[in-house]
């Protein structure tokens, strides 16, 4: 799992263990990763430092797996990060920024650890009702990146579907975490709810889910109409 340090990867990685499951979890913030495995106490859980937007830690992360005979069965790419890149003009560098750990941080562990994986596997992404609409307070990366995510992971799909699994979840807003409005908006789901769903999906056959589901069907009718 990518981004354990806090929000729905730390929560997942809790509950995962709880499971059974074994978990290898990474993050850019050692002192949080530390915290996360002293909190866990467990030796289920693993775990590496590594920025996922450059290739060297992604280098360094698989020969760690490889070094430990560790091929996972599941991988989520839950890492983003989300700056508001048209604050103050139009920041291009936020922008970039945002694009090569949300999109390319993801398709780089994906060409990295499709060799080492089994058939069966699954890679999973996680998305957001961003990847649908843009937003002046949201900006261009974020709503950008999680697009093209999002249509790598169905091209992913498209190629290699009789061999892993490629899913897509789509999250409305989720309390906790990186949403940039000041209130509180509808249909917002807790980390809790969307780390059951993400389970759930782990568990599931299809390869696209939305939650929650009404948010996006309103959403996609509004979007319908001239």
């Amino acid at each position: 799992i990518t981004g354990v340090s806090s929000g729905i990867g730390r929560v997942l990685t809790k509950s995962l263990i709880e499971f059974n499951y074994t978990v290898w979890g990474v993050a850019r913030r050692q002192e949080f990763l530390l915290s996360l495995a002293k909190e866990i106490s467990s030796t289920k859980f693993f775990y590496s430092r590594a920025d996922i937007s450059t290739d060297s830690d992604w280098e360094k992360l698989v020969k760690q797996l490889i070094n430990k005979k560790f091929i996972p069965d599941v991988i989520i790419f839950n890492a983003a990060i989300l700056e508001n890149d048209l604050e103050d003009g139009f920041d291009i560098k936020s922008t970039e920024k945002m694009m090569s750990t949300n999109f390319y941080g993801a398709i780089r562990g994906v060409a990295l650890l499709l060799p080492l994986m089994k058939p069966g596997s699954q890679f999973l992404a996680i998305s957001s009702l961003s990847a649908f609409k843009g937003s002046g307070v949201e900006g261009v990366g974020y709503a950008a990146s999680k697009a093209a995510l999002s249509i790598a992971f169905e091209s992913l799909h498209q190629r290699y579907k009789d061999i892993f699994s490629f899913k897509t979840i789509y999250f409305g807003p989720i309390t906790g975490g990186m949403s940039p409005f000041k209130k509180k908006p509808p249909f917002a789901i807790s980390e809790e709810a969307a780390v059951k769903f993400i389970i759930k999906a782990m568990e599931g056959k299809n390869i696209i889910y939305f939650y929650p589901k009404l948010l996006f069907t309103i959403y996609r009718f509004i979007k319908l109409l001239p």
